[in-house]
């Protein structure tokens, strides 16, 4: 697939083309998944999902993963249709080929980006950053480091006596007295020089040990084929040890799981969030939420819920993609890919899911449960409730017990119970069925057929025994 590449409205060019590739080819045998590591979750974003935000935010001319021939789809899976591209790289045979393989898609880049698919920390000020001093030194390699008190198993930074780098030294040919205490590490992430790299990547001997062309290796050819008085073609910067922070195992994304959203909570907190018990509160990185809103015990935020202002959330609350107005609240309970309007509450223990909306002022009661239904402002369900494919009018009142029979045992039939009028407990409404404007069932009725406005039907089936007089007549 040929990556797009963005319109210049001039003709003059004022700093260098630039590519962006988030390398994420590997399989991640390690996480023992039948799904690619990848698209393994971080605080709610899969991992190369973080990595592709962080590139954006230098505004690159091609943005693009390399990925193994089943992942091709990646900007469909990940809900990013036309934001990048994918190049495959068919076999894996190292880092150093799977840069080789995103020089070949952008002939035209002068500088490339190059990041790994399984850093979810890196964030887009630390790639900006990194450009920022490639551009300013016009280095051939510009490297992003670490400074960590175990340098574990991470590759180390090897300066000569001058300080300038010389190369990158893996763990197993490193001496032990050289990793001991505080040491600089190689993140991985880095910035080369295109035209230079697309040469050098050609020269690379292959890795013994490993059987692939390793991206590391380029920093010693580098420094070997300096001219001296020529500026030093290796640079670097450095991140937080946190962007060190790769993605291997469940146990390592776990570990990457609890920083971010850490960050999410005080971040939330600092803008005037209560969280009473915070370390028991889990929100997705995308959550909003607004001012004065109490988030309570268990509470679970997913997705891309909204909350406003002056909530009261929980305890033990599941919100999953839900959009949540002013001043409601909503005791443990569940909320769906649905949306609660200003004042209305929920719970405890209701379900609201499949598209529902539940109007202002509206409540929605304990064990009471809606699915693809619309709850008009004041309406009532206080208890024991099923309201499915349904459309609930202003002021109706769901008696305990009742239920919406929506499936006819092969396809969804909808309900309509208008304005002002009263379900009593126990009524079973048989869609398709309508309960008009002013309408009431007896407690225990099974309506089969369409109730007029103003009329009281009882019984099984339910007939119609009296009028009702409209709401506000004496």
């Amino acid at each position: 697939m040929t990556p797009t590449v963005k319109e210049h409205n001039s003709p003059v060019r004022e700093t260098p083309r630039v590519a962006v590739a988030v390398l994420a080819a590997g399989h991640g045998t390690r996480m023992k998944s039948r799904s690619p590591k990848h698209i393994h979750p971080v605080g709610g974003v899969p991992l190369v999902q973080r990595i592709i935000r962080a590139g954006m935010a230098i505004d690159p001319e091609w943005l693009l993963t390399v990925v193994s021939p089943g992942m091709v789809e990646m900007p469909k899976i990940l809900g990013m249709e036309g934001e990048f591209q994918t190049v495959v790289q068919d076999p894996p045979k190292g880092t150093a080929d799977a840069v080789r393989t995103a020089l070949d898609a952008v002939p035209e880049a002068e500088y490339l980006v190059s990041l790994l698919g399984d850093n979810p920390l890196l964030t887009g000020d630390m790639v900006r950053d990194l450009l920022d001093r490639a551009l300013a030194t016009r280095a051939r390699l510009t490297l992003l480091t670490c400074h960590l008190d175990d340098a574990q198993s991470y590759g180390r930074i090897n300066r000569n006596d001058v300080g300038q780098v010389t190369s990158i030294v893996e763990a197993k040919n490193d001496h032990a007295d050289k990793r001991i205490g505080r040491t600089e590490i190689n993140s991985g992430i880095m910035v080369l020089e295109a035209a230079w790299a697309r040469e050098a990547i050609g020269r690379l001997p292959l890795d013994q040990a490993t059987g692939e062309y390793l991206l590391t290796d380029l920093v010693a050819m580098a420094a070997a084929e300096h001219t001296p008085g020529e500026s030093w073609p290796i640079t670097t910067v450095e991140a937080p040890q946190t962007v060190s922070i790769g993605i291997n195992n469940r146990v390592q994304q776990s570990e990457a799981d609890a920083i971010v959203r850490d960050e999410v909570r005080r971040r939330l907190m600092t803008e005037g969030v209560t969280m009473i018990g915070p370390e028991t509160i889990f929100i997705d990185e995308q959550v909003q939420v607004g001012p004065d809103t109490v988030l309570l015990p268990g509470t679970i935020l997913l997705g891309e819920t909204v909350i406003g202002s002056g909530c009261r959330i929980g305890p033990n609350a599941v919100l999953d993609n839900a959009k949540i107005g002013n001043n409601v609240t909503i005791r443990s309970s569940t909320i769906e890919f649905s949306t609660m309007e200003d004042n209305s509450d929920a719970g405890p223990y209701a379900h609201i899911r499949g598209g529902s909306v539940v109007g202002e002022n509206a409540h929605i009661g304990n064990f009471a449960e809606l699915k693809n239904t619309r709850m008009g402002a004041n309406a009532k369900s206080g208890h024991f409730s099923y309201l499915g494919d349904a459309t609930i009018g202003e002021r109706v009142n769901i008696g305990a017990g009742s239920i919406t029979a929506n499936y006819d045992g092969k396809q969804k039939n909808a309900t309509v119970v208008e304005q002002d009028a009263f379900i009593g407990s126990d009524t079973v409404l048989v869609a398709p069925v309508t309960v008009a404007e002013g309408a009431k069932t007896g407690a225990g009725s099974v309506v089969t057929k369409d109730v007029a406005a103003g009329s009281v039907v009882v019984g099984i089936p339910a007939r119609p025994i009296a009028s009702r007089k409209p709401a506000g007549d004496t």
